[in-house]
């Protein structure tokens, strides 16, 4: 029998904004125990960088005029966020997910046999012949990075996700590239390896029903509550929009 999951409803928000909802959505569901699954866009063009970047490598790497930027809690690569859509999805402790890497496996899935919907064939990178050289360094771009669940369509990577674990939850948010970004011109997306942009509202739908059978879920539509929109609120103060936390590194 299915448990109930919250489906919190697609929106779009700046970059602090984006990051702060994220971890106080983790915090809730660490307190509450209830799975949580959440789909939004960015308002307008922007970058995370990976827990681990110095910041100082961007303008080398992007197209950084009048780019917006936040530091993420999560590692990996530097995301530009223009045409995508970024997944959020929070599950309690007490659900079995196996190895961290079984969930992205899971989700990747997912998307996957969404995509297909659509007329887009993306595949994981461990499934790819691949050289046996490898790279001094990682690059700094995310989209420019290869990890076995990333899915890759044509030879270039389109979706890439990460993970948060804190006690009592975890979280594992990914972002789906839809198009290039001229901040990132170097980085295809969905439309210009295929020529299909699929609607991100329609896509958005199928993933969760496809997700919520995969997990066992039974979404239900509900959107942030007062206590987590606090929550958000004072962790953006604090955390993301803290020129501290952003220049750690």
């Amino acid at each position: 029998m299915a448990s109930t999951g919250r489906l919190i409803p697609l929106a779009a928000g700046d970059p602090v904004d984006n990051m702060s909802i994220d971890q106080a959505l983790l915090e809730s569901t660490s307190h509450s125990q209830v799975p949580a699954l959440r789909f939004y866009c960015w308002s307008r063009p922007s970058l995370s960088l990976g827990y681990f970047q110095e910041f100082a490598a961007r303008d080398s790497h992007v197209e950084s005029v009048g780019l917006d930027w936040v530091r993420r809690s999560t590692g990996g690569g530097a995301i530009v966020h223009h045409h995508e859509l970024t997944y959020s999805l929070f599950l309690p402790a007490n659900r079995s997910i196996g190895q961290h890497r079984d969930l992205y496996a899971q989700v990747h899935g997912e998307v996957a046999t969404s995509l297909r919907d659509f007329g887009v064939t993306a595949v994981p990178y461990r499934t790819l012949s691949r050289s046996l050289s490898a790279s001094a360094a990682e690059p700094f771009l995310c989209f420019q990075r290869r990890t076995d669940e990333d899915l890759i369509v044509s030879g270039y990577k389109i979706l890439g996700s990460a993970q948060r674990k804190v006690r009592g939850a975890v979280l594992q948010h990914g972002s789906l590239l839809l198009k290039s970004s001229p901040h990132a011109p170097q980085l295809p997306g969905i439309a210009e390896l295929t020529s299909q942009l699929p609607s991100i509202q329609q896509f958005s739908e199928k993933l969760a029903n496809r997700l919520g059978n995969r997990l066992e879920l039974d979404w239900q539509e509900d959107g942030l509550r007062d206590q987590e929109l606090e929550s958000a609120g004072r962790i953006a103060v604090a955390k993301f929009g803290s020129m501290q936390w952003k220049c750690r590194r």
